[in-house]
């Protein structure tokens, strides 16, 4: 069986499975940083589950996810995969770039958000929100206006020595029908499961960029979006909720090490909330606001920032 090479999260990634998500490797090595492999049927351990879909342990995780495959993470560096009859490669790859890769990253420390991530003049900014906020749609309708994709769907926040920086994953956007739709049927996307696939192409960053600011989307009964900076303990709380899978921490031996990881996170990067009315506030027309938005709340060299909510 051939082996792929991948690069994604800042990870040397080894694949059996090909993940045409996934960036190829310009320079592969021997020695990656994750290996996912593809296991026998049934030779997967599960009986532990005791009729649950995951179980969470220190270093460990397993998922099973009915009619697709079974997973299991190790010491954030190995997943293996059993596919489960007539299953999907399709299938198998979205719960393995989801559930799955989140899973590892808390393994690895890193700190994943539900969100999508683009490249700004002001840093990376991150859009998080509950299903169906329009993280995905918000990150498609400023690739459209020219700004370049970090992630979309789990965003990997990373602590180095210069600040905190927003890790480059997956090239392209999923999108149900009607935002699709809503941002004109784009061009060179194609249909996978139950979304349209929107490859970012040259527009896609593949190095770290420092985050300046995350974002919760939500809808509001005005037509006016508005622009909230969230202070106090209530930014840690938000950012807590708004982790990729949040029940997937409990457990893990980096538990403690995320929970103030979020302290830092809240402590250095700008949080605020976005609210707007879905059916009167186009898309384009938000990216106009929030780069607005941005001019008055973040502060730039040399120059100073405002608090007060903006209402465009």
């Amino acid at each position: 069986m051939s082996v792929n090479s991948y690069w994604a999260y800042g990870l040397n990634i080894q694949s059996d499975l090909m993940c045409p998500e996934l960036l190829s490797h310009p320079h592969p090595t021997s020695a990656p940083d994750v290996t996912i492999s593809l296991a026998a049927p049934e030779s997967l351990e599960f009986t532990s589950l005791g009729g649950r879909r995951y179980d969470v342990r220190p270093g460990r995780f397993r998922l099973e996810v009915p009619g697709v495959a079974r997973y299991s993470v190790e010491d954030g560096r190995w997943i293996l995969i059993e596919p489960l009859p007539e299953s999907s490669v399709e299938m198998i790859r979205l719960f393995l770039l989801g559930s799955t890769m989140g899973a590892l990253l808390y393994q690895r420390g890193l700190f994943p958000l539900h969100g999508s991530a683009v490249e700004t003049p002001w840093g990376a900014m991150v859009f998080v929100g509950a299903q169906g906020a329009g993280k995905s749609t918000l990150a498609a309708e400023f690739h459209r206006c020219g700004y370049r994709l970090l992630s979309d769907d789990v965003c990997a926040v990373q602590k180095t020595a210069r600040g905190l920086v927003i890790l480059p994953a997956v090239a392209q956007v999923r999108l149900c029908a009607d935002a699709y739709e809503r941002l004109g049927n784009p061009p060179g996307a194609r249909f996978d499961i139950d979304k349209f696939i929107m490859p970012m192409g040259e527009k896609y960053c593949p190095e770290p960029v420092p985050l300046k600011g995350i974002h919760v989307l939500s809808d509001v009964d005005s037509d006016c979006p508005q622009f909230e900076p969230i202070r106090g303990l209530g930014r840690v709380k938000c950012l807590l909720e708004n982790l990729y899978r949040p029940h997937y921490l409990n457990g893990q031996r980096t538990q403690s090490e995320l929970v103030r990881m979020a302290g830092i996170v809240a402590a250095q990067a700008m949080v605020s909330r976005v609210t707007r009315r879905r059916n009167t506030t186009a898309s384009e027309e938000l990216v106009k606001f929030l780069e607005l938005a941005w001019t008055r709340h973040v502060a730039i060299p040399g120059g100073d920032t405002q608090n007060e909510s903006v209402c465009a």
